[in-house]
């Protein structure tokens, strides 16, 4: 079956040659991107994402070139067009193409891509069980508030997480009282302790789309919320975990590097919030 992609404002087959070798993308990492769940032909979050992206190009001065409604109509015809109901819809802006100086261009257009691929398999017993994750030294830059394609420090902790048969990697950072955690490669980090939700601080991390809405979820059920410096310690140390993300949604945490979280079992407050998610899914798929 032919894929397609959607480019610059036309569908095109996905192998077609379409970006330059001096995209500003390719040579600098100078773009956005956002990923996206589509669940039966719909779209999760779809403004919430999408605003977050045009606020990080105008913080970056990149120009954005779509309305969310031009955007949406875009992603329900690759749907169409490649039969997909259910999967993961890639975005992407880069800066655009311009000769490889570091400077800003004073005249190009962006590039805007959309790719839809099928929900990518993970196994029913991460969530069922949980999973381990280990810790990665937190190397990357000053705006993580920013989703840029600037990944390698991602890549390279997601490589160390799947040598260590592990399904994360959490960076961490120090400070005077000592390790604490920030997020993960591609996840958000909860802890639970005495009836507590306790999250990591929006410090130069990922303000999650589905951080958001456990948080969301949580205050609505009278949950105690607390965004805080989340320590190692008091990790190792809570009565559940669980990491968010788009594809993970709300995922059970027992074990980090080597040890046990509450005895590596699932707590209550966690499968909870792993149901109250998956009704808030169906409340808020775009069309």
């Amino acid at each position: 079956m032919k894929i397609y992609i959607f480019f610059n404002g036309d569908f095109y087959p996905e192998k077609t040659p379409l970006l330059s070798i001096l995209d500003r993308g390719l040579c600098f990492g100078d773009g956005l991107f956002e990923l996206i769940r589509c669940i039966k032909g719909r779209f999760l979050l779809f403004s919430k994402h999408i605003k977050r992206m045009r606020d990080s190009a105008t913080f970056l001065e990149i120009p954005f070139p779509y309305g969310e409604n031009e955007l949406l109509n875009a992603a329900k015809e690759l749907t169409r067009r490649n039969k997909i109901k259910d999967g993961e819809l890639y975005i992407e802006i880069t800066r655009g193409e311009a000769p490889r100086y570091h400077q800003f261009p004073k005249k190009t257009e962006p590039n805007f891509f959309l790719v839809l691929n099928p929900l990518r398999e993970m196994p029913e017993e991460c969530w069922a069980r949980g999973v381990k994750v280990i810790t990665f030294p937190d190397i990357r830059w000053g705006y993580c508030h920013l989703k840029t394609i600037n990944l390698l420090p991602n890549v390279l902790a997601k490589e160390m997480a799947k040598n260590s048969n592990a399904y994360e990697a959490f960076f961490t950072r120090e400070d005077k009282k000592g390790t604490y955690l920030t997020e993960g490669s591609s996840s958000s980090i909860f802890a639970i302790k005495n009836g507590f939700l306790m999250t990591s601080e929006l410090d130069n991390i990922l303000p999650g789309t589905t951080r958001a809405a456990v948080i969301e979820i949580a205050m609505k059920r009278k949950i105690s919320v607390k965004e805080t410096r989340l320590y190692l310690k008091e990790f190792i140390e809570s009565d559940e975990a669980f990491l968010t993300s788009t594809v993970s949604e709300v995922m059970p945490v027992i074990k980090i590097n080597d040890r046990l979280i509450a005895s590596g079992m699932i707590g209550d407050l966690t499968l909870k919030l792993q149901s109250e998610y998956k009704k808030f899914i169906k409340e808020h798929l775009e069309w």
